[in-house]
C-alpha cells in the first residue's frame, strides 16, 4: 500500500508494518493505524506517521537514550487492547514535542529558542508479535538514581 507523508513524501509500506492503536492515540482518536519510520544517520528519533492522515506525525525516541527506565503495569483493559500475551516483548517509546517552531521537518536544526520535551507520563506501549499499541498515562513518574561505590 502506499501512503503519503508530510516528512517521507509518498511511500510503499506492508501490511505487516503497520502499527495499530485500537482506541487511537488521545487526542487523535480517529487515527488508528500508524508506520514508523527513521531517517538515516539519525537512530535516536523514530515518527510515528499516521497512514490516515499524512500530516498527522509524532517524533518518538526510546526511554533508555535519556537514561531512563520504566516500571509500571498495564491494566488488564490496556493488556486486551494490545492483545497481551505471556511471553510477549513489549516496546516503550515516549512522543517528543517541540515548542517555539513550528517547523517539525527535521529535529536535528533545532533553533536555539527552541526546546524538546518528552512526555515522560505519556509512553507509548508497542506489543511487538500483535503490533498493537496503547499510549499509557501515568499520574506520577519518578526518578530514581543509583549511586553506587567503586571498589
Amino acid at each position: 500500500m502506499q501512503i503519503n507523508t508530510a516528512l517521507f513524501g509518498t511511500q510503499e509500506i506492508n501490511d505487516d508494518d503497520l502499527i495499530t492503536f485500537p482506541q487511537g492515540i488521545p487526542g487523535f482518536e480517529s487515527n488508528t493505524q500508524f508506520k514508523v519510520f527513521h531517517e538515516e544517520g539519525k537512530p535516536t528519533v523514530h515518527w510515528l506517521q499516521s497512514v490516515d492522515d499524512s500530516k498527522l506525525c509524532f517524533s518518538v525516541m526510546e526511554p533508555q537514550l535519556l537514561n531512563l527506565g520504566y516500571e509500571f503495569s498495564l491494566t488488564a483493559e490496556q493488556s486486551a487492547l494490545i492483545g497481551l500475551q505471556e511471553n510477549d516483548e513489549l516496546a516503550v517509546v515516549l512522543v517528543l514535542s517541540k515548542s517555539g517552531s513550528q517547523d517539525t521537518a527535521d529535529i536535528e536544526s533545532v533553533p536555539s529558542d527552541t526546546s524538546i520535551r518528552a512526555n515522560l507520563t505519556g509512553p507509548v506501549v508497542i506489543n511487538i508479535r500483535s503490533r498493537k499499541a496503547v499510549q499509557v498515562s501515568l499520574p506520577r513518574v519518578e526518578r530514581v538514581t543509583l549511586i553506587r561505590a567503586v571498589d
